[in-house]
Order: structure tokens, then sequence, then C-alpha cells
């Protein structure tokens, strides 16, 4: 009997010392290569392009989660994406643009389901010759909501060209904007800004009040910051606003990882930054917004890069 014991106690400790050797090991992640994408130590003009491709892989779990950061060199540390995956690999290009910081430190990082992470990281410079870009501006847009039958509801930013209805559907590549309203879950009618790419993100507004949004190729994507809404980012003044004669305004003020599908509860004295699907930073001033149903407009005032 007692050898008995000792067999199992021998066991259990061997067993176990196995168990501590079996390592759980982290995912893995690093930078795709290719001419296209932005090196380690570019030094880039504000308002210039930076491309990053990523590659990242669960070696004993599937990858859950995917962020993107920039520490500056006073040590503040700036989000700039955080979304949740259930993915074994991933391959992944982002788009952002320069920004004013002198120096940034670019850091990818993943998690898996085991809460094992990896990153890597690369730094940008800011180019000392950096001249800011030139904006349009355009002080009276005109938009009618899905019902209405005298104001075009879309809109191409830059130009800031309104579409009806025929010339969207023949142009939907210019389509950037448009605007309409619904019915929240407490029954409140609030006035959103979105664009066509909506649809593709998990939301069914767009083609319900505009239908002919699902043959639509392409369907471009404006992100809208939501962050002059929920306190993370105190909002634009009017002052600011009309003294901005260059993009540095429109740079500072959208913050990527706000940037969401549509921008709810639009009224007027409202300041919103958006970034289109080509990388045009704006500001939209709201000047006037109907609150009464589908049949209502909006007046706004913009400016966004050329």
């Amino acid at each position: 009997m007692k050898y008995s014991v000792v067999l199992i106690v021998l066991a259990l400790a061997i067993f176990s010392c196995k168990k501590e050797e079996e390592k759980i090991l982290p995912p893995t992640i690093s930078f795709l290569a290719g001419n296209e994408y932005t090196p380690n130590g570019a030094v880039v003009e504000v308002g210039r392009k930076l491309f990053f491709g990523i590659k990242a892989e669960g070696t004993d779990a599937n990858l859950t989660n995917f962020t993107i950061k920039k520490k500056l060199t006073n040590g503040q540390v700036i989000p700039i994406m955080d979304t949740a995956l259930y993915n074994q690999t991933i391959n992944l290009s982002y788009l952002f643009y320069q920004n004013i910081e002198d120096t940034a430190v670019w850091i990818f990082s993943v998690m898996d389901r085991n809460r094992q992470s990896a990153f890597v990281s690369l730094t940008v410079y800011k180019d000392p010759n950096s001249q800011f870009g030139g904006i349009y501006y355009y002080p009276s847009i005109k938009l009618g909501y899905q019902s209405n039958t005298i104001y075009g509801h879309f809109l191409n930013a830059v130009s800031g060209t309104i579409h009806s209805n025929d010339s969207a559907n023949t142009n939907p590549d210019l389509i950037d904007i448009f605007i309409y309203q619904y019915i929240d879950s407490d029954g409140v009618p609030t006035p959103a800004f979105s664009s066509p790419g909506e649809m593709d993100n998990f939301s069914t507004y767009p083609q319900t009040f505009y239908p002919d949004i699902t043959s639509w190729s392409p369907r471009n994507y404006t992100k809208w910051d939501i962050s002059i809404d929920n306190g993370n980012n105190a909002p634009i003044t009017a002052t600011d606003f009309y003294n901005a004669q260059n993009d540095s305004l429109l740079i500072v003020s959208y913050h990527d990882i706000w940037g969401k599908k549509k921008f709810k509860y639009v009224s007027a004295g409202k300041i919103i930054p958006f970034k289109t699907t080509a990388g045009k930073l704006g500001l939209i001033k709201v000047l006037h917004a109907d609150n009464v149903d589908g049949t209502g407009m909006i007046e706004f005032e913009m400016k966004i890069q050329q």
C-alpha cells in the first residue's frame, strides 16, 4: 500500500513538472514587405500618406484583438485603433496620414485567446520642411432627408456638388456623404450624416432609405469623428473653424479611433470632423437641421482638404 501511494505521488509530480514545462506560445506579428509600405525611419510631410502592412498568426490560439497606437516623445500614447477579431491569421493594410508631431513610434499589437500578445513598431519623423495644404470652403450646402423632394440627398465632398438620386445612381464613385433621419430606440427622431459605405458596415439604414445603394459600386465610406459628443475630445469652436485658412486644423481635429460609420443627433452649432474614402479630412459646421420627419433638410458649412 505504501509503495502504491509513493508511485502515485511520483506520477503526479512528474505530470505536474511536464505541465509546467509546456509553455503557451505567444502569437507572431511582423510587417508586410513591399515598396508601397512606409518603412521604419521614414521622413514624411504633414498630411502625406502613411501605409502600413501587418501580418500576424496565432500560434496556440486564435487572435482576438488588434490594436494600433502612436507613442510620442513626451511619453503620450495615442490610441488609433482597437478592434476585436477571431482569426488564426491576419494580413491587413492600413492607410493613415502624417500628423504634426515631430516623431511618432507606431506600435501594432495582437493578443490571442490565451491573452498572449506580441507587437512590432516603427518610427516615423515629420519632414521639417512640411507645409500645410490648401482647403476648399463651402459656406452653404443644403441636403434633404430621405423623403425630401426639394433638395438633393447626396454630396461629393471635395467639389461640394449636390447630387439627385438619378445623378448619384449614375456616378456612385462621386458620392461621399448623404443625410437621413431615423427614429432611435427611445423614439427620438435624429438626423444622421452617413455615407454609402455604412451599408457594408453592419447597418441597414442606408439601403432602407436609399434602396438603389445596394447596386452601387463602389460604395465610398466616410468616417465621422464622434468624440465631440462623447466627451473624449473638446469640441472645435466656431472661431477656430472660421479662422482655418489651411488644413492644419482639419488634420489635428480628426481622431481615427473615434471614426465611426455615421454621426447621429446632428443639430445646429455642432462642428463635425470627418474623413472620406480618399483620405480627405474635413469639418462640417451645422447651420440648421430640421427635426420633424424624413421630409426635412439640413444646411451646413464645410471645409475640406484640396
